[in-house]
C-alpha cells in the first residue's frame, strides 16, 4: 500500500471526529444545564429523605443531652442577653429597642453565616452517600439548608419572646420579613451550588471563607448601629450582608420596607444565581472524582 493510500485512509477515518466534537459541545452546553436543573427538581422532590437526614443529624449532635434541641434556643438566648447587656451600655438608644435590634439582626446573620459555612462542606461531608448511592446531588444541598432552617426556627423563639417582653409595636409591614427569608433560602441554594463545588476541588477555600465570615461579622451592623461609626457609615454599604440584614430587620423593627436594599438584594441574587448555577451545571458530575 502506497503512502498516498495510507494518507487517504487516515483522512477517511478522521472525518467523523468533527461531528462528534460538535455533538459533545452541544451536549456540554444545553445538556449539562438541563441535567443540573433536573437534579435540583428531583432532589427537592425527595424532601422526605433530606428532611429526615437533617433531623437525624441534629438529634445526633445533642444525643444524650438533657434538653436536646432546646439547647439551640438556650444558647441563642444566652448569647443575645450577653451582647445586649454589654453593648447596650455603649449606645444612646433605649435598651429595649437595642434588645430587639440585636435579637432580630443576629437571627438573620446566624442563618446566613451558617449557610455560607455549611455550604463549603455540604458535599465533603456527604462522601459516603455520593460514592455509594445514585442520588441527586442537590439532596445534600437541601439537607444542609434544612439543618440551618431548624436552627433558625429554634432561635426565632427567642426573638418572639423578646418582642413580646419589651412590647415592641409590630406593624403589618413586618410580614415582609417572610419574603426576605424566602430570598435567604434561594441564595442558600445558590451558595451551596457555588461554594460546595469550589470547596470540593480546593479545600483551602473553606478555611478562607470561614475567616472572611468572622471578619464580616464585625463589619455588619449587628451589635452596633450605622450612626455610631460616623464617616465610615458610607463604607458599610459595600458589605452585601448589610442589605440582606436590612430587608429582614427593618420591617420588624422600624415598620418600613427598605426599597433600596430590596433592589440591591434582588440584583445580587440574580447575578449570584447565574454564576452559581453555571458552576454547578458544569462541574456537578466531577464531584465524585474529587474526594
Amino acid at each position: 500500500m502506497s503512502l498516498d493510500d495510507s494518507d487517504s485512509m487516515a483522512g477517511t477515518k478522521a472525518a467523523p471526529a468533527e461531528p462528534m466534537r460538535t455533538a459533545t459541545r452541544r451536549i456540554g452546553t444545553g445538556g449539562l444545564f438541563a441535567a443540573a436543573w433536573r437534579d435540583l427538581l428531583e432532589g427537592f422532590a425527595r424532601r422526605e429523605l433530606w428532611v429526615a437526614l437533617a433531623h437525624d443529624d441534629m438529634r445526633q449532635r445533642f444525643r444524650r443531652t438533657l434538653f436536646g434541641l432546646a439547647w439551640l434556643t438556650i444558647s441563642y438566648a444566652v448569647f443575645v442577653a450577653a451582647k445586649v447587656a454589654i453593648f447596650g451600655q455603649l449606645i444612646a438608644s433605649p435598651i429595649e429597642w437595642f434588645a430587639v435590634y440585636v435579637t432580630v439582626g443576629f437571627l438573620a446573620w446566624q442563618f446566613m453565616n451558617s449557610v455560607v459555612v455549611d455550604s463549603c462542606t455540604a458535599f465533603i461531608n456527604s462522601e459516603n452517600w455520593l460514592l455509594g448511592l445514585r442520588l441527586p446531588v442537590s439532596v445534600f444541598i437541601y439537607e444542609s439548608i434544612a439543618r440551618d432552617c431548624l436552627v433558625f426556627f429554634y432561635s426565632a423563639i427567642v426573638a418572639i419572646v423578646v418582642l413580646l417582653a419589651v412590647r415592641h409595636p409590630i406593624e403589618p409591614v413586618a410580614l415582609m420579613a417572610l419574603p426576605a427569608f424566602g430570598i435567604y433560602l434561594v441564595n442558600a441554594v445558590f451558595a451551596h451550588m457555588l461554594l460546595g463545588v469550589i470547596c470540593m476541588r480546593y479545600r483551602d477555600v473553606s478555611q478562607l471563607v470561614q475567616t472572611l465570615m468572622r471578619v464580616l461579622f464585625f463589619l455588619t451592623p449587628l451589635i452596633w448601629t450605622p450612626e455610631q461609626v460616623g464617616d465610615l457609615q458610607g463604607w458599610l454599604w459595600w458589605n452585601p450582608f448589610t442589605y440582606f440584614i436590612d430587608i429582614f430587620r427593618a420591617p420588624i423593627i422600624d415598620g418600613v420596607i427598605p426599597v433600596h436594599s430590596w433592589m440591591v438584594v434582588l440584583g445580587m441574587t440574580v447575578a449570584f444565581g447565574a454564576v452559581a448555577f453555571t458552576v454547578f451545571a458544569l462541574f456537578r458530575r466531577r464531584l465524585a472524582f474529587w474526594f
